[in-house]
């Protein structure tokens, strides 16, 4: 079954979604890097590496926003500061042992994979030319987070 409604997605939808999709990954990683601290300083520097590079996306997506005159449809951190404040009710946590941090690790591989899954979707159903760029990069990256992602947990699990 066609679905119509991913099929006349505006830019300004597109640059929209991906947008607040990397804030949220980005605080994702930020959380991860604090949680892996006490446990592991390898995966806790791997994952604010991650969330750095959240932040390159939502300035490549910002730029190719402003180069279609939608710089103001490109969701910024500050703009989405009351939804964290209310998703980080409860605040995180520190992982201390092996199971906890394989959880986490599994729990952080999938949403990273279910971002991937998206990115390709919203390339998928792009209809403007302008974008197909931007978004096939970061389509790409998305990807390359994931190779980083099970890249590192095997690294871990040969050393264990």
């Amino acid at each position: 079954m066609i679905d119509i409604k991913t099929l006349t997605l505006l830019p300004q939808d597109e640059l929209l979604q991906a947008s607040t999709l990397e804030i949220e990954a980005g605080r994702r990683y930020r959380q991860l890097a604090l949680s892996f601290l006490p446990y592991d300083a390898d995966r806790s520097q791997r994952m604010t590496q991650l969330g750095i590079a959240c932040e390159h996306r939502i300035d490549a997506l910002k730029w190719a926003a402003e180069s279609l005159g939608l710089g103001a449809c490109v969701a910024l951190p500050e703009a989405l500061a009351d939804r964290q404040g209310e998703s980080n009710q409860g605040g995180g946590f520190f992982i201390v042992d092996d199971a906890t941090a394989e959880l986490v690790w599994q729990e952080a591989l999938e949403a990273a994979l279910e971002d991937q899954r998206f990115a390709r979707r919203l390339l998928a159903v792009n209809g403007t030319p302008e974008l197909e760029r931007p978004l096939l990069e970061y389509a790409r990256q998305k990807a390359a987070e994931c190779d980083v992602l099970m890249a590192c947990h095997a690294g871990h699990a040969r050393q264990a």
